[in-house]
């Protein structure tokens, strides 16, 4: 398929065509429709990366979560007549759901761990761990990049920052990639369903930072238990659900980036060589462009609550927008030949993590990971490919989301 074979009038996000490969559909929007209304979801579509800036430029509260970031189709085929009424806060809710300053206040709390000088000092532990786990790959000649090696990986971290055993990371891992597959033919999935089942799994060792007297050893969730929102503290169950987009997030993205990027490097052997030249000099060059060209997240939707006015689009209160990053990170015109990997490109500025408030609080690790998870691959294997020829065994779900590899099997030798 080719933007030159859909009609931007056919983009729907959940629709099987869009959801197999939404990237056609991405050229023909920003060519004919940079903001594209759709009647059926009463939301704009907003495709080009100066325009997505723009957008989430804004942190006055006039574009909020409150309907959820990821809703199924059926949410929003109900259109709300004015701005949908703000979360109670009795239960404390996600608080990517809150406008600010409360979600910048949870925020804080917790992101003592992801802070760059606490990621140098991780950096060795991470290290340690994939060189660990590739020792143990080798032995195989065939493996999963994205599970077997990327995937637990980035779910051992997340099981170190939430003070949880490392060998619960499979289970981890099962449990966050059981969310990427969606409904071929109605679309969309249960993003809350996926949510509520991981903060069930990880419950128990919340409960047991509260018993333990949450003394600041393990900062990513001692800080919530002692942060107060209006002199009350948070119970189990609320600092549990405001680790949930950390603990998927941190699971789910940085394998599939890292396994997309080592199978773009190996079908361009003159890229390869040129990076093993000089690995610790070459390899973070190599990871922006990963971070760009791989990312898997399609979009983020946001719902306004003031009239607010996008790329000359005049949006009322109540009306969704949807901020199409995967279509940002190729727009012609941030980036030249941005459907081409190239290693060593300048990337001046991402979308990848989001930005203004909402911008991602595991971008230093995220990074992190990423250059340990590359270089100690490129280091440590002489050789290897991706089996082109037996992609019946590499696994990408249609997915209207999280569009990335979910398995690829990679040849030693």
């Amino acid at each position: 398929m080719s933007a030159s074979t859909v009609s931007a009038m056919d983009y729907d996000p959940f629709s099987p065509a869009v959801m197999n490969d939404p990237l056609p559909y991405y050229k023909v929007l920003r060519r004919d429709h940079s903001v594209f209304y759709s009647e059926k979801y009463d939301g704009f579509f907003v495709s080009r990366f100066d325009d997505i800036m723009e957008m989430l430029s804004h942190t006055d509260n006039s574009l909020l979560q409150s309907e959820g970031s990821l809703p199924k189709p059926a949410a929003l085929r109900v259109h709300n007549a004015a701005a949908p009424v703000m979360p109670g806060t009795d239960p404390f809710p996600i608080s990517q759901r809150l406008g600010m300053p409360v979600h910048g206040e949870v925020r804080r709390a917790h992101v003592k761990p992801m802070m760059p000088r606490h990621v140098m000092q991780l950096t060795k532990f991470v290290r340690d761990l994939a060189s660990a786990r590739l020792e143990e790959l080798l032995g195989r000649q065939k493996f999963d990049l994205t599970k077997d090696y990327g995937g637990r990986i980035s779910a051992g971290v997340i099981m170190h920052l939430m003070g949880m055993p490392l060998e619960l990371a499979d289970e981890a891992l099962a449990i966050v990639n059981s969310g990427t597959r969606t409904d071929p033919e109605l679309g969309g999935f249960d993003s809350s369903a996926v949510a509520m089942q991981a903060i069930q799994w990880y419950l128990p060792y919340v409960q047991a930072r509260f018993d333990a007297g949450a003394d600041g050893s393990v900062p990513m969730v001692d800080g919530l238990i002692n942060w107060r929102f209006e002199g009350r503290a948070l119970s189990t169950i609320e600092v549990a659900q405001n680790l949930v987009c950390a603990f998927i997030g941190g699971t789910e993205t940085v394998p599939k980036i890292a396994a997309h990027g080592l199978m773009e490097l190996a079908a361009r052997p003159e890229q390869l060589r040129a990076v093993r030249e000089n690995l610790e000099a070459n390899v973070p060059k190599l990871v922006e462009e990963m971070i760009r060209f791989c990312a898997p997240a399609q979009w983020f939707m946001r719902t306004a609550h003031k009239d607010i006015t996008i790329a000359g689009q005049a949006i009322r209160p109540g009306q969704r927008v949807f901020f199409m990053t995967a279509s940002a990170l190729r727009d012609e015109r941030e980036f030249r030949n941005p459907d081409e990997f190239q290693w060593d490109r300048e990337i001046p500025r991402v979308l990848s993590f989001g930005h203004g408030m909402h911008f991602c609080i595991g971008v230093h690790v995220a990074r992190m990971e990423l250059q340990v998870l590359v270089e100690t691959f490129l280091r440590r294997v002489p050789d290897f490919n991706i089996e082109m020829f037996r992609m019946d065994q590499a696994v990408r779900h249609p997915s209207s989301f999280q569009w990335g590899w979910n398995s690829l099997p990679v040849k030693i030798g």
